[in-house]
């Protein structure tokens, strides 16, 4: 368990039984006091519930539900990984959503943070028009982060100053307060030694395994340069102060180099990532590794940065968003590798396609690659609307932010706590939702979720969901899948316009498949549209995020046996079944999991213990949780009236859930906010408030020896000491002058707050208590 969520759990059992209204009696009285009837209130009416939500339920892309943002870069701190990037929401702000982004009125960055690459928290804004005023824009970040003399991690955030240099602040918390260390430009026009560099800016930076830090940036024409080769591209050794330049600025010689320079080290050896242009670079390629597409992103590697000669092209690793079922735009990329795996960062126009605006809004995306760290050879991955999957389960049976979320409707976030960003209702029916929480059989239990077994199983029915983005007359789309034998399917569905449709094709049982399907039209209608998901036998269901259409150059479909899959290759993949391609049949074969009833629950056993709901909210109205969608099952909600301060609310017991399911927060009002939820044991509660009964008249000698934390003089120092210090400062409990002076941690004179949080700490290992 984190130790962070250890506290925050523990103080919020503590408050469920005391931050309530005087209330006397026994612990179960205390707990039922503050639950509601969820079977008997009125629930929220389901066409109330928020269908703005512009990212899509099923995708853990992009990562931000709510704000356009690009460039990304990341730093781990503290366990959790930060990611910031250029803040193109403050253009749609200025500029309005039918402006196109053209980026100038940009001058800040957003920073969210994550511990499971499914859930993210927005920490807010880095106003670096505030924090450095010279600035003309503030665009595409690279940070980077190493403890320092004082023990402290100090964070140098680089970014582009326009297209006219780049500049640097500085902080020792990646959510900030941030300062300007220089009050000027890094790298400017100005900047000696720095050739013909027409646009100085897009800076990557990396500090090396020696602690030595590196930047690279650059872009446009020099003079004597030309499109295969621009000659602008720039790499320099930085100072030890991290703010400064330490060496000659050297050329990285990158051909058809565009922007979006970026800086790794991996075993020793420096790479050099960047986004090429958008010429046809077959015309001309001197290297031996394929010709990169378009506008896609390539990598070079070196041991020398500073030697021209010694950099070598690698190849292509990312390839244009469009190629990959989006829209077609620039990229700039950021590999990352946390908790042992590697992620890639990138921005698509995924939100603006979901939000129906016009505008080049970018937004952030991430999915996991597989990285050489032997050979420095990054895997070649195109975009996805899934994204990764979750690294670990969210824990239900620990307090939460509710600021660390996967998608959102019509809600706001108040960022006044940087680190526990709370989330605000904007409209009634608005809601917020948590990937992957993990109802175990009991909350005591460490059970993981068993692997389903995959077995080879014959094909009944497809089932196609799809988008249609812009058709320009009616029609009829057939989609054409091929059994294993090459014979075609057809299914059809009647088109008149934008709008989402469903195709079915009966595939009789076939034992495979050569071909998961291309589309026809009736007639000569131009179309564009997404197959979202392939639901097969009815039960399993695969995310496609494709897009099919017939106004491009070549012919579109699903993936096929002519796809060059080596023998036993993954096709498509969910999280029950997989589509593998078999060499010896030459087909691709359906292997799934025949025992799965609800792919939703997978047969995990349900909660052997009740549990109940509590969050800690401000506001009156009702809060809903539902499972898996926004109008799912009701599994418990809270009603509140505390429209002034946060209160700790709790429900009716909960029993009938089970597996990893996804929780959606239903807000019934505006204005409501949310910081924290769990689901805790009632029978825990129960326990520890008696264990607090029995210890209250313990000991009050005077002269007993100091033992700081052990409120209850028990000789022990335990969760039971913070509740009875809570008790205490609510006017619920009186102290001994015994109890008050081991209560006394901070050493000030008094027993409070303050001592309950230190107490709170040492029992995860945060901080000592003094010794007598």
């Amino acid at each position: 368990m984190k130790k962070n969520g250890l506290i925050a759990c523990t103080l919020c059992a503590a408050l469920c039984m005391t931050a309530v209204p005087a209330v006397q009696g026994t612990a179960s009285e205390i707990s039922l006091a503050d639950a509601v009837k969820t079977l008997d209130g009125i629930a929220i009416d389901p066409a109330q519930i928020s269908t703005e939500n512009y990212k899509d339920t099923k995708y853990n892309n992009p990562i931000s539900s709510e704000f356009y943002c690009a460039d990304p870069t990341a730093v781990e701190y503290n366990g959790r990984l930060y990611v910031i990037g250029t803040n193109d929401h403050e253009q749609f702000e200025q500029a309005g959503p039918e402006k196109d982004n053209t980026y100038e009125k940009i001058k800040s960055m957003v920073v969210f943070s994550t511990e499971d690459m499914v859930n993210w928290m927005y920490h807010g804004e880095i106003n670096i028009g505030e924090i450095a005023p010279w600035i003309v824009n503030s665009w595409a970040p690279s940070v980077v982060s190493r403890v320092e003399e004082d023990g402290k991690t100090h964070f140098y955030l680089y970014f582009s100053n326009n297209g006219l240099g780049v500049g640097v602040i500085h902080a020792t918390d990646p959510a900030g307060p941030w300062d300007d260390p220089l009050g000027k430009p890094l790298i400017s026009s100005g900047t000696p030694g720095l050739g013909d560099c027409p646009n100085p800016f897009d800076p990557g930076a990396v500090i090396d395994d020696n602690g030595v830090g590196w930047l690279s940036f650059g872009a446009g024409i020099a003079a004597d340069g030309s499109d295969y080769m621009p000659g602008s591209n720039r790499i320099v050794r930085l100072g030890e102060d991290m703010v400064s330049l330490d060496s000659e600025i050297a050329e990285i010689p990158a051909p058809y180099h565009f922007e979006a320079s970026e800086l790794n080290f991996i075993n020793g050896t420096y790479v050099y990532t960047y986004n090429n242009d958008w010429n046809d670079h077959s015309a001309q390629w001197d290297y031996d590794c394929p010709v990169p597409s378009q506008c896609s992103m390539v990598y070079m590697t070196t041991k020398t940065p500073l030697d021209p000669a010694s950099w070598e092209m690698r190849g292509e690793y990312f390839i244009n968003p469009g190629t990959a079922g989006f829209d077609y735009s620039n990229n700039h990329t950021h590999l990352h590798k946390y908790k042992g795996e590697y992620y890639l960062f990138y921005h698509t126009l995924m939100l603006k396609r979901g939000m129906g605006i016009t505008g080049s809004y970018r937004s952030l995306n991430v999915d996991k690659i597989e990285v050489d760290e032997e050979t420095v050879t990054i895997e070649k991955i195109g975009g996805t609307k899934k994204g990764p999957d979750a690294i670990a389960p969210v824990s239900p049976f620990s307090s939460q932010p509710a600021g660390e979320l996967n998608n959102t409707a019509e809600v706001s976030f108040d960022t006044s706590d940087r680190h526990a960003t709370k989330v605000v209702s904007d409209a009634a029916g608005a809601w917020f939702s948590v990937r992957d929480v993990e109802f175990t059989a009991s909350p005591d239990a460490d059970v993981p979720d068993a692997e389903p077994v995959l077995e080879l199983t014959n094909v009944d029915t497809i089932e196609y969901s799809i988008e249609v983005l812009s058709v320009d007359q009616p029609t009829t789309i057939s989609m054409h899948p091929a059994d294993s034998s090459g014979n075609n399917v057809t299914g059809t569905v009647d088109v008149d316009g934008p709008g989402k449709y469903t195709i079915t094709c009966d595939i009789k049982g076939a034992s495979g498949m050569m071909n998961m399907g291309y589309f026809t039209l009736s007639n000569d209608a131009l179309i564009t549209f997404v197959v979202g998901t392939m639901t097969v036998n009815g039960k399993y269901e695969f995310d496609i995020s494709s897009e099919l259409t017939n106004t491009r150059e070549w012919a579109d479909g699903l993936r096929n046996i002519w796809n060059g899959y080596g023998d036993g290759d993954t096709v498509y993949t969910s999280d029950y079944a997989d589509f593998r391609y078999s060499a010896s049949a030459n087909a691709i074969e359906l292997y799934a999991a025949a025992d799965i009833q609800d792919p939703g629950l997978g047969n995990a056993p349900l909660l052997d213990t009740p549990v109940t709901f509590c969050a800690r909210v401000k506001g009156t109205g009702r809060l809903e949780v539902h499972l898996d969608e926004p109008t799912g099952a009701l599994l418990t909600s809270i009603d509140f009236d505390s429209p002034d301060a946060f209160r700790t609310i709790c429900s009716d017991e909960v029993g009938d859930v089970g597996g990893t399911r996804d929780l959606y927060f239903v807000f019934s009002d505006v204005g409501i906010t949310a910081d924290s939820w769990a689901f805790l044991p009632r029978d825990t509660q129960t326990e520890t408030m008696e264990s607090t009964t029995e210890t209250t008249t313990a000991s009050d000698t005077s002269d007993s020896a100091v033992l700081y934390g052990d409120v209850n003089c028990d000789e022990t120092v335990s969760i039971v000491d913070v509740i009875m210090l809570n008790k205490s400062v609510l006017g619920a409990e009186t102290l001994s002058n015994a109890a008050h002076r081991n209560a006394d941690v901070n050493l000030d004179g008094q027993a409070d707050a303050g001592d309950s949080l230190s107490i709170l700490k040492s029992l995860v290992d945060l901080v000592s208590l003094p010794t007598a």
